[in-house]
Order: structure tokens, then sequence, then C-alpha cells
């Protein structure tokens, strides 16, 4: 046999063997391309879920935060209607009160301040004529515009301890004539008992500087407090 034709033969023969195993080794590869991709989609599904996830919580976050804030615009809107409409009420209140009379507001509530000129004589607890007459025009707009509301009647006074007036000290004096402002208002006024509340604070609660005349005078007062 020529030689030619034995390599023929030979080839013949290895020929099957090396597509065999070239075969495999491309199913192979073609299979660990495929995991490899395989692999890769989970990673980028996974990173889907985890961006989605992400973003439905940034979504839920600004929900709470637009609610949020609409809630606060609201609260604010309400406050600020309240507060216009307890200053209208402040203004249409000072326009009734009788003169020396000052209404404001404090806490929420409102305060009706009288200087003890203006109702008591230095140094007394009974109400003067010009206080008597004054109280009653009070109590006529308690009735009114108050009618259900609790009246706390508070006493002060200035930093000056009694001498003359026969008082022990200031908190005696500012509970006596918070007393006299409060029968006054049940008693003449017609505001009932369960409405009326009384306390007295001496020259502990001051509104100005005991330091001037002014200051002083300003202290000197009893207030009736109109609760919400």
């Amino acid at each position: 046999m020529k030689k030619s034709t034995l390599f023929i033969v030979i080839l013949a023969l290895i020929a099957p063997s090396c597509q065999s195993t070239m075969q495999k080794q491309m199913l192979q590869d073609a299979d660990q391309q495929n995991a490899a991709l395989m692999a890769d989609n989970e990673a980028t599904r996974a990173q889907l879920a985890r961006t989605r996830a992400e973003g439905d919580a940034l979504e839920e976050q600004l929900r709470f935060a637009t609610d949020r804030v609409e809630e606060l615009n609201a609260l604010g809107m309400a406050r600020d209607a309240a507060f216009a409409q307890q200053n209208a009420e402040l203004e249409d209140l000072r326009k009734a009160l009788p003169p020396g009379v000052d209404a404001s507001s404090r806490g929420g509530m409102i305060v009706l301040d009288l200087p003890s000129a203006l109702t008591f004589p230095s140094g007394k607890a009974d109400l003067s004529k010009q206080g008597a007459e004054t109280i009653q025009k009070v109590s006529e707009i308690l009735l009114k515009s108050y009618p259900t509301n609790t009246f706390w009647v508070t006493g002060h006074t200035d930093n000056d301890q009694p001498k003359k007036s026969g008082w022990k000290n200031n908190l005696e004096l500012s509970v006596r004539r918070a007393m006299e402002v409060a029968n006054y208002l049940m008693e003449q006024g017609g505001i009932g008992s369960e409405q009326v509340r009384v306390s007295g604070y001496g020259e502990f609660s001051p509104i100005s500087d005991n330091a001037t005349k002014e200051g002083k005078a300003s202290n000197r007062r009893v207030e009736i407090l109109i609760l919400p």
C-alpha cells in the first residue's frame, strides 16, 4: 500500500474522534456561556427588584412628606384663621369695654385688665363707686358675649409692702380684691357662681417693672381671664 493511501486511511479513522472532542468542548463552552448569561440575568433581575423596591419606598416617603406638608399647611391656616378671629374679637371687645379697662390675649385666653386705680381706693379692698360701675358694665359684656364661659378672677399688687392699710401682706390684699370683684360679678352682675374662680398673686406676677411709678401702677390690677 502506498504511503499516501495509508495517510488518508489513518486520517479518516482519526477525524471522527477529533470532531467529537471539539463538539464536546464547544458544547461545554456554550453551556458555560449560557450559565454566565443566566447568572447575569438573575443579577440584573435582583438589581431591578431592589431598584423597584427603593423606588416604591421613595414614593411612599414622598407621599408621607406631601401629606405632612398638607397637614401642616392646614394647621397653619387654621391657626391663622383662629388668630385673626381672636384679634377681631379683641378689637370688638375693646370697643365695648368701659374706659380704662383693656383686653389682651394670653395663652389662648382673653384677659381683661382692671387697674386698681380705676376700681379700688389706695390700700383698700372695697370697690369704689367708679369701680362698681366699671364691673357692672364688664358683667353685662360677659353675660352677653360669654354666657357659658368660666371666668378666673386674679388679684395682683406691686412690690410695696402694706404699712398703714392693715393688711398683713400683698398676697392677702390681692386675694381680697379678687374676691370683691368676683362677688360683684356673681351677686350684682348675674354671673353664675359655678363660672367664677378666684386667686391672688400679690406682687409675684408682675407685668411691668416695679422700679418705676408707671410700672407699679400697671402691676396693681385685677384680671378677669376668660377661659375658652
